[in-house]
């Protein structure tokens, strides 16, 4: 006990910085300083084949928004979070459902926003480096040469094709600053959603969002989209969640505004955010809620580590 307060108190400064950024990210950090020690499970699954065969479209989750995309013989991962810890301090609940030393190449690394969860380091080291790195207005600065063949900063509604992949940058209601004190001058800038699109296939990845109608009406009328990837926690229980963080209710909300064919929940189960760490309630709220309106068929949802070919 002695140990954990002298580290906590060593680490109060890291503690002050986050929690500059928002609340509920200070809770992520005293949550972790209070699990010192502790071992982190292995997943339930183990992405043991990156790339699936015959499959048009599919998704593996390595946990948190860490989704593995496979359109065709395209790899796209979103948001990678795959170490144990994030500046040595916050840890996982759940290990990483994949091995990086597994992929043998991405196409395309998506980075929705700059905060430490979604805009790993330690984990964009990890992965192969053949492809474009894709990260929102505002982000350049903050991007160390990880010596990819290409990065690529976008402005929302900008749109870049790389060898028949097109990926548009398109807006979302988040809030901004890796170190807490920088979100004061990036304005809107540091976050954004995606639209991958290959072939016949169209897949929105959200990052992390807030639910507003106007702005999801919008891409849902500008694309044809056949997955939507949708962050479904931390958001608050009541109503569709936070102003910067839907919860499962919103992200069903998003999931219709999109019109998008299928929805796959992610942001849960790998990091918690209050006292609570049940981490299937979110997921067990999106499926009741789902089953009110007749959407179960519709819900693709997976354990970290899991795969599922959709087409």
């Amino acid at each position: 006990m002695i140990l954990r307060r002298i580290i906590i108190l060593c680490l109060l400064p890291l503690l002050f910085a986050f929690s500059g950024c928002s609340s509920y990210i200070s809770r992520i950090v005293l949550q972790s300083l209070n699990r010192i020690g502790e071992t982190i499970p292995d997943p339930p699954h183990m992405i043991t084949s990156p790339i699936l065969p015959n499959a048009n479209l599919a998704v593996s989750w390595a946990g948190h928004a860490t989704v593995l995309i496979q359109i065709h013989d395209k790899i796209i991962i979103t948001d990678p979070f795959l170490t144990n810890t994030l500046g040595l301090v916050v840890k996982r609940y759940v290990k990483a459902g994949l091995d990086p030393a597994l992929l043998p190449k991405v196409d395309v690394t998506l980075i929705s926003h700059i905060h430490f969860d979604h805009f790993s380091y330690g984990s964009l080291d990890l992965l192969p480096k053949n492809g474009v790195l894709a990260v929102p207005q505002g982000a350049a600065e903050y991007t160390p040469d990880f010596g990819f063949k290409e990065v690529d900063e976008l402005k929302p509604w900008q749109m870049i094709e790389r060898d028949g992949v097109r990926i548009t940058a398109v807006p979302v209601q988040h809030f901004t600053g890796r170190y807490g004190f920088d979100g004061a001058w990036m304005g809107s800038q540091g976050y954004t959603g995606y639209v991958i699109q290959y072939k016949e296939y169209t897949v929105f990845f959200g990052g992390d969002t807030g639910y507003n109608p106007e702005m999801f009406k919008e891409i849902g009328s500008r694309f044809a989209i056949d997955l939507a990837i949708v962050p479904i926690a931390p958001g608050s229980s009541g109503g569709l969640g936070s102003r910067v963080h839907a919860n499962s209710l919103g992200a069903l909300e998003i999931f219709k505004d999109l019109r998008a064919k299928l929805l796959m929940p992610m942001h849960f189960g790998t990091l918690f955010y209050g006292p609570a760490t049940n981490p299937t309630e979110s997921i067990d709220l999106l499926r009741q809620a789902a089953a009110q309106q007749n959407l179960s068929d519709r819900i693709i949802g997976l354990e970290v580590g899991e795969q599922r070919i959709l087409f």
